[in-house]
């Protein structure tokens, strides 16, 4: 007989998370701004708890490090805005192909989906435009109340890009530029 006892079910989290990331299977999602290009790497501090660090160039890396180029941009992903952050060179260069594409162009115009399999090096992902269509109008709203606390560059001040407006540095040269459904 283990520990546990065999009736325990773990208690399901009804809290969702406003980070998100690439799961096992299909992970659809929607550009809703320019996504923000950095590098990012990680340290250990002297407890061994890892500390991110997010710089703007790669050479800004003290030396020795290896930062690893990201994007960092809101996305509409499980019917609500979430904070995205990928670094996985396939997919960035899919997404590239994809803004730049006369059929396809502006990331903002559909939904990509992204599909992740395998486990740890064998884990691969591919990704696919879905056809165009107009941003939801639940997404159009979510994304009207989330943007005036969403600062991009926030993201270099503490490593992470905040959804707590308390927490949001202010930037009143925030660009300004016209998204398809404003």
């Amino acid at each position: 007989m283990g520990l546990i006892p065999t009736d325990y079910e773990l208690p399901v989290s009804n809290t969702t998370s406003k980070f998100g990331k690439l799961e096992m299977g299909e992970n659809r999602f929607r550009f809703l701004a320019t996504p923000t290009t950095c590098y990012r790497y990680w340290t250990e501090d002297m407890n061994g708890n890892s500390q991110k660090h997010v710089i703007k160039n790669a050479s800004d890396a003290p030396s020795g490090e290896k930062p690893k180029h990201m994007w960092a941009f809101p996305a509409w992903m499980d019917g609500e805005v979430k904070l995205m952050e990928i670094d996985k060179a396939t997919v960035l260069k899919e997404l590239v192909k994809l803004d730049k594409s006369a059929e396809w162009g502006n990331l903002l115009h559909y939904d990509v989906i992204v599909t992740r399999e395998g486990h740890q090096r064998d884990t691969t992902y591919s990704t696919q435009p879905c056809p165009k269509s107009e941003l939801p109008d639940e997404a159009k709203s979510a994304w009207q109340s989330f943007k005036d606390s969403y600062d991009p560059e926030s993201i270099f001040d503490a490593g992470e890009t905040t959804t707590d407006p308390s927490n949001l540095p202010t930037n009143d040269n925030q660009s300004t530029t016209e998204l398809p459904w404003e």
